[in-house]
C-alpha cells in the first residue's frame, strides 16, 4: 500500500487538502494494520503514537475528529483498491474506539485531576511545583507547617504523573516541562466554594421538579458560567488541557445527574430533550446543564432543545457506569485536605451510592460470566444447586440467571456489606426482577468468606459446589495484602464455591501514560488508592514490568488457595495498546475470571 499517495488522494478527493486537522488524521487512517490474535483490529505502533500524540481526542474536537473521518471514509470507497480498503477499515475502527472510550474514561479521570490540583494550591504545593521544586512526599508541609500524610500525597501526585502533568524521579515528583502541566497549575487553583458537596444530588433534584434553595440555585448558575472551551485542534500532546479539566469538573455531575432522574436511556436514543422538559421547575437550570453538555460535545443545542451528537450517544449510553463510580467517591474528594493533613479517618465510601452506577457497568460483564458458566457446565457435565451474587448492587448477576434458568429450582443467594445495596436488591424481587426464594445477607464483607459460609449453612444451604459470582468486587477488599488476599481465597476454595468474578486489571504507571485514555484505569486506581482497596493484575506481570507498588495478580493469589483456573472459560476485554509490542505485554483492560476448586476440577479431570 503506497501511503502517501492514498493520503492525498483522499484529502483531494474530500475536499480537505487544506484542513490541517485531516492531515493529521489521515496519517492513522492511512496505515498499515492487522487483525490481534483475539481477533482485534490493530494498528502499527507508529501510528497509534502519531495519533496519540497529535489528533485531539476529547470532547467536541474529539466530534470534529468522527466528522473528518467519515468525510475520508466516503471517498474511500471510489479511491482506494480491495486491499487498502481492508486497512482503511480496521484502522477506522481503531479510530473510532479510541474516540468513544476517551469520551468515557476522560472525564472522571479530568473530575478528579481538578479536585487534586486544588488541594494542592491550599495547602501549598501547587506554587512550589511551578517554582521548580521537586516534592518529596515524606519531607512535605502544609502552609501552617503541619506535616502531610505521606501516602496520601504520593497518591495524590501519582494520579497526576499517570494523566502526564508531573513526573516521578528518584527524588521525588516535578513538574514536566510543558505548557500544558503548567497551564493547568497557572489556570485552575483551588475548586470554588462548594463543589466539595456531591452536586450531583442537587442537580438531580432540579431535573426532578423540586424548589432548590437559593444557595443551590446560585451554585449550579456558578458551575456553568463561562465554561471553559477548548477550541484549536492543534495538539502538543494527549496531556489534557486545563479547559478540559476545568469543563470535566463542571459537565460529569450533570451526566450522572441525568442517570438518576432516568434520562440517559432516551438521549442514547437520540431523543432530543428541552430545558423546560429536563427541569420543569426552572427552566433556566435546565439550560445550564444543556449548555454544559453542548460545550462537552455531547449534545447540540438549538433553541431550548437539545440534541444528542453522535459521541454523545455512546456517552449517554455507556458513560454513566464510569461516571457515576468515580463520582461516588466524592466523600473522600469533599475530604481531601483532611486527608491529606491527617490520613484516611472515618472518610468511607457507601455502597448504596454506588449501586446504580455499579449496576450499568457491571451488567455486560455479567452476560459473559453467565455465558462462561453455560459452557463450563455444558462442557463438562458440571451441576449445581445453589447461586450466589456477592457485592450484591441491585443483583443483576442474579436476574439473568434467573432468567436462563428459567423454572429449574436452585437456591438463590444475594451478599452485600451494605443495607442499602440490600434493600435495593429486595425491591428489585418485590417488583418480580429476582426470584422470590432469593436469600439475602447482610453484612456480609467479601473479605470474610466465614461469615458468609456461617448464613449459607444455617440456613440449610450446602455451600459445596455451589457458584459465587461477582461483579468488581474482590478489588473492595480494605488494606489489601497479598496474604490476605490468599487467605481470602482459600476461605472460599476450602468451603467448596466455584468462583467466577470479574475485575478491572491494574496497570503499571508506563501503561497509562503510554495508553492515554485508552482505558479507565488511572482514575479508579487513585479512588481504590484512596480508599484502602486495591487493583490488581489479572495474571502475573513479566519481571522486566513489574513494579514494586503492584500486587500480586489475581490468579497467583486464587492458586496459592488451591484453586484450579480454567482457562478456557477465561474471557477477556480487548487490550489497552491498539497495536503489538515488540516484547509481547499487553494486557487486557478487564479479565472474567473462572476458578474452580482443586477437588472438583480433579472429579471433572478439567485441565
Amino acid at each position: 500500500m503506497n501511503e502517501s499517495d492514498l493520503r492525498e488522494r483522499l484529502l483531494a478527493a474530500a475536499g480537505l487538502s487544506d484542513d490541517s486537522l485531516a492531515a493529521r488524521l489521515v496519517r492513522t487512517y492511512v496505515s498499515q494494520t492487522h487483525v490481534s490474535s483475539s481477533g482485534y483490529p490493530a494498528l502499527s505502533g507508529v501510528a497509534y503514537e502519531h495519533f496519540r500524540e497529535e489528533v485531539p481526542q476529547l470532547f467536541r474536537l474529539a466530534g470534529d475528529v468522527l466528522v473528518t473521518l467519515g468525510a475520508l471514509e466516503k471517498v474511500a470507497a471510489e479511491q482506494a483498491s480491495e486491499e487498502e480498503r481492508a486497512h482503511l477499515a480496521r484502522a477506522a475502527r481503531v479510530i473510532r474506539t479510541m474516540l468513544n472510550t476517551a469520551a468515557i474514561t476522560a472525564a472522571p479521570d479530568l473530575w478528579l485531576v481538578r479536585h487534586v490540583v486544588g488541594a494542592l494550591h491550599e495547602v501549598g504545593v501547587a506554587p512550589r511545583l511551578l517554582a521548580g521544586e521537586t516534592i518529596v512526599p515524606e519531607q512535605t508541609m502544609d502552609l501552617t507547617g503541619h506535616p502531610l500524610d505521606a501516602h496520601e500525597l504520593f497518591t495524590d501526585l501519582s494520579l497526576l504523573v499517570t494523566r502526564g502533568y508531573l513526573q516521578r524521579t528518584s527524588e521525588g515528583f516535578t513538574l514536566e516541562p510543558t505548557a500544558r502541566a503548567t497551564g493547568l497549575f497557572e489556570r485552575l487553583g483551588p475548586v470554588p466554594p462548594g463543589t466539595r458537596a456531591t452536586v450531583s444530588h442537587t442537580w438531580s433534584r432540579a431535573f426532578a421538579g423540586e424548589t432548590l434553595v437559593p444557595g443551590e440555585r446560585e451554585l449550579l448558575l456558578t458551575i456553568t458560567s463561562e465554561l471553559p472551551i477548548r477550541t484549536s485542534h492543534d495538539q502538543e500532546s494527549w496531556i489534557a488541557s486545563w479547559e478540559e479539566v476545568d469543563l470535566s469538573f463542571r459537565m460529569l455531575p450533570v451526566l450522572v445527574a441525568l442517570k438518576m432522574v432516568g434520562r440517559c436511556e432516551a438521549l442514547a436514543q437520540g431523543d432530543p430533550l428541552s430545558a423546560r422538559e429536563l427541569a420543569p421547575g426552572d427552566p433556566e437550570i435546565g439550560a445550564r446543564a444543556l449548555a454544559a453538555l453542548d460545550a462537552a460535545g455531547f449534545v447540540t443545542v438549538e433553541g431550548e432543545v437539545a440534541t444528542p451528537t453522535v459521541l454523545g450517544r455512546r456517552v449517554f449510553l455507556r458513560g454513566p457506569g464510569p461516571y457515576g463510580i468515580i463520582e461516588t467517591y466524592q466523600p473522600y474528594m469533599s475530604r481531601i485536605l483532611d486527608i491529606l493533613r491527617d490520613g484516611k479517618n472515618a472518610a468511607w465510601v457507601s455502597r448504596g451510592a454506588n449501586v446504580i452506577a455499579s449496576q450499568t457497568a457491571n451488567s455486560k460483564t455479567f452476560v459473559q460470566c453467565n455465558d462462561a458458566l453455560d459452557r463450563f457446565c455444558e462442557a463438562t457435565g458440571f451441576s449445581y444447586d445453589v447461586f450466589i451474587e456477592h457485592a450484591l448492587g441491585r443483583g443483576e448477576a442474579t436476574r439473568q440467571r434467573w432468567e436462563r434458568e428459567g423454572s429449574r429450582p436452585l437456591s438463590y443467594v444475594g451478599a452485600d456489606l451494605e443495607d442499602d445495596s440490600v434493600a435495593e436488591a429486595i425491591s428489585e424481587q418485590r417488583s418480580g426482577r429476582l426470584p422470590q426464594n432469593m436469600l439475602f445477607v447482610r453484612q456480609a464483607d467479601i473479605g470474610d468468606p466465614d461469615y458468609l459460609i456461617s448464613h449459607l449453612r444455617s440456613n440449610g444451604i450446602d455451600p459445596r459446589g455451589a457458584v459465587l459470582m461477582v461483579g468488581n468486587g474482590f478489588h473492595e477488599v480494605r488494606n489489601q495484602t497479598d496474604e490476605k488476599m490468599d487467605r481470602i481465597f482459600r476461605g472460599y476454595h476450602d468451603a467448596g464455591l466455584v468462583l467466577i468474578f470479574t475485575e478491572a486489571n491494574a496497570l503499571t504507571v508506563d501503561d497509562l501514560r503510554h495508553t492515554a485514555f485508552n482505558t479507565y484505569h488511572a482514575g479508579f486506581m487513585y479512588v481504590h488508592a484512596k480508599s484502602g482497596q486495591g487493583l490488581r493484575p489479572a495474571d502475573p506481570v513479566p519481571a522486566a514490568m513489574k513494579t514494586s507498588d503492584l500486587k500480586s495478580s489475581w490468579t497467583e493469589c486464587a492458586t496459592r488457595a488451591g484453586y484450579v483456573k480454567a482457562k478456557r472459560y477465561v474471557t477477556r476485554s480487548r487490550t489497552v495498546y491498539p497495536h503489538p509490542r515488540e516484547d509481547g505485554y499487553n494486557p487486557t483492560i478487564s479479565t472474567n475470571h473462572f476458578f474452580v476448586p482443586q477437588e472438583i476440577a480433579q472429579n471433572l479431570e478439567l485441565e
